[in-house]
């Protein structure tokens, strides 16, 4: 997984093209992303609609500079990524937005039981600056996750409005 600066028309080019490969194979429904420009950075915020009746709400914020050639480059410097059963509870979600106690850096990982919302034993998991994954990477994560409790889920075959 690369989260070194890219240059900020080839990220969003990727980003949209990792979206739209996890729409055509069927994982990704509709999604409300936003992408807000502000002084220095890059907002990018909503929910993902996901097979299953799962929500993916998307929190990132990338920062911007400008190369030696006036070229902008964009780098992730803080994430939230949640994922949760529609009407439920949550599923797991992959941070940065704090540090919790006895890891080394911000990067973690909860992992809830989807039944009751309750966070399980030995959650969050520290992940670290090198373990931390893409937004299209924690998709096809949670899409392992459905396919794993696919049986259990209320609406196995729907997708949530967003």
């Amino acid at each position: 997984m690369s989260h070194a600066p890219a240059r900020l028309g080839t990220y969003f080019r990727v980003h949209e093209n990792v979206l739209e490969q996890l729409r055509r194979a069927g994982i990704v429904g509709d999604d409300t992303l936003e992408h807000v420009a502000e002084p220095g950075t890059i907002r990018i915020e909503g929910d993902i609609a996901c097979l299953g009746g799962i929500v993916i709400a998307v929190r990132k914020v990338l920062s911007v500079s400008i190369g030696d050639d006036g070229t902008e480059y964009v780098q992730t410097f803080l994430y939230a990524y949640n994922a949760s059963v529609r009407g439920h509870g949550n599923i797991t979600r992959a941070d940065n937005v704090h540090v919790h106690p006895g890891h080394t850096d911000e990067h973690h990982r909860h992992f809830f039981d989807w039944r009751t919302d309750t966070e399980l034993e030995g959650s969050p998991r520290w992940v670290g600056a090198h373990g931390w994954p893409t937004l299209g990477a924690f998709i096809l994560d949670v899409n392992g996750w459905y396919w794993a409790n696919r049986d259990a889920l209320p609406d196995p075959d729907g997708y949530p409005a967003v």
